[in-house]
């Protein structure tokens, strides 16, 4: 299976793509209103959640533009994330225009190198009607069979997702399986304090290719104070992004792995090389001997540039969380010199499992929190494609910017960032055959290679070794 690639949110797309609503959401299929089939026009549903039988109604629902009002689904979380402020939000944004209520059904937290435990609860046959998890973590929900296709919920809803959402749409096997809410786009995030003080003047979007960042991360190190250059955590995608920005992909044509091939090498020696040969970043040894936190760049005012998710970002505006004197700027992910630019991605999605015992209520409920989740005011980047440049440049002016009115940045800078039509999208995560597995070899033997306790050689090798063979035993 390929990595997907696509364009990142386009802002030239009209808003006629969307006519009509679903629920009180504003996606459908731009068809004339007496050829459009509803969830309403077909079945109505009562508020303990059955579905009544052809012909018959509940009182006020067949004329109410809220079809599925009353219904009740149970969607899926943590306890943690059940209390939190967005959550919270989102649901009292689909009560307001679905009239659907949704009950959490805590999931407790899985541990390190445990199955995610919403999944075993499906497994287990658990009546839910939604959950949420990134695309590539919806792949082992559609492996084990617990997720509902939804090509047949949304032409009975007369909803166009293609239309809404494009291709950051989780699809397996030819059929979607989720709808996703935004999109998890990689942006470099720079300190301009240690800028200042190292008299470098502060970088651009333009041309703002890996040589330059090695170069820039160089005038800003000064171990006597302590203060690298750059800051990147121990992900997986680390490994693996240079060869995706130079057009690698982690399947050969035949299905197998691709490790082999020396863009991964390459890969491998650019990121464990900025920490042991370009000295700019702690090396992976010394990032795991002092617990480096994935938060250090906000907390310890050390590192002059993070690249990183931009979900990162929703934690520099929360000054009483993370405090903070010195001012932040943004910059799209940097890119190899002579490759077009480009960033990784990961959509976040809400889906509707198999147990669900009303997956007609569910998919509105999933259609209206993908398509307004991005309104709450948290931050989030739509992974909508069908709004319009007024729509977006309201959005990052009041939802984006503002926050950050304190660092001086821009609807321009965001929109240079994260609303760049032109820059290819490339999956932060590998999808396919033996991904987990694939992802953990990555880690282990990347970083083994990175501390000096194996060659190069040896690393690809075993990578790519592991990685066959986690893919022969998921096709069994």
């Amino acid at each position: 299976m390929k990595k997907s690639i696509k364009r990142v949110v386009s802002l030239s797309l009209c808003a006629a793509m969307a006519a009509g609503s679903l629920a009180g959401c504003s996606s459908k299929k731009a068809e004339p209103a007496d050829t459009t089939t509803t969830a309403a026009a077909e079945t109505t549903t009562k508020a303990g959640g059955e579905t009544a039988a052809e012909g018959e109604t509940t009182e006020g629902a067949a004329a109410s533009d809220k079809p599925f009002d009353g219904v009740t689904l149970k969607y899926a979380t943590t306890q943690t994330a059940s209390t939190g402020e967005e959550n919270q939000k989102l649901i009292e944004l689909v009560k307001e225009k679905t009239g659907i209520n949704i009950e959490f059904f805590v999931i407790p937290n899985a541990k390190s190198g445990e199955v995610d435990k919403t999944l075993v609860s499906l497994m287990a046959g658990d009546e839910i009607d939604l959950i949420y998890n990134t695309k590539p973590g919806l792949k082992a929900f559609y492996n084990a069979g617990v997720l509902e296709p939804m090509n047949a919920l949304a032409e009975t809803a007369g909803y166009d997702i293609a239309g809404t959402f494009g291709d950051y749409v989780p699809e397996f096997g030819g059929d979607v399986y989720g709808l996703p809410a935004f999109s998890d786009i990689w942006i470099t995030l720079y300190n301009k304090q240690i800028f200042d003080d190292a008299g470098v003047d502060y970088p651009t979007a333009d041309g703002w290719t890996w040589e330059k960042y090695i170069e820039t991360a160089k005038k800003l190190t000064d171990s006597s104070k302590g203060i690298y250059g750059s800051l990147m955590l121990d992900y997986d995608c680390y490994n693996y992004m240079y060869a995706l920005q130079k057009g690698w992909e982690p399947y050969k044509a035949d299905g197998t792995a691709n490790f082999d091939d020396p863009l991964f090498k390459e890969s491998l020696e650019f990121y464990y090389g900025l920490g042991n040969t370009e000295k700019i970043q702690p090396s992976i040894l010394e990032f795991k001997a002092s617990n480096t936190p994935w938060n250090a760049f906000a907390t310890t005012g050390k590192y002059g540039m993070f690249m990183c998710g931009g979900w990162v970002t929703s934690i520099l505006n929360q000054f009483d969380k993370y405090p903070r004197d010195w001012k932040v700027g943004l910059l799209p992910m940097p890119y190899p010199e002579g490759t077009d630019p480009s960033t990784l991605t990961v959509p976040g999605c809400y889906a509707v499992p198999t147990t669900s015992k009303n997956k007609d209520a569910a998919f509105a409920a999933a259609a209206c929190m993908a398509e307004n989740q991005y309104t709450l005011g948290m931050g989030r980047v739509p992974a909508r494609i069908d709004l319009t440049d007024e729509e977006i440049n309201e959005y990052v002016e009041n939802s984006l910017a503002k926050p950050f009115e304190f660092d001086g940045l821009t609807v321009e800078d965001f929109k240079t960032a994260w609303f760049d039509s032109s820059r290819k999208a490339l999956s932060e995560k590998i999808i396919g055959d033996g991904d987990a597995a694939i992802s953990q070899a990555i880690i282990e033997e990347g970083q083994l290679y990175g501390q000096g306790a194996e060659s190069i050689d040896d690393a690809v090798t075993k990578i790519q070794d592991k990685a066959n063979r986690a893919i022969e035993e998921d096709k069994q």
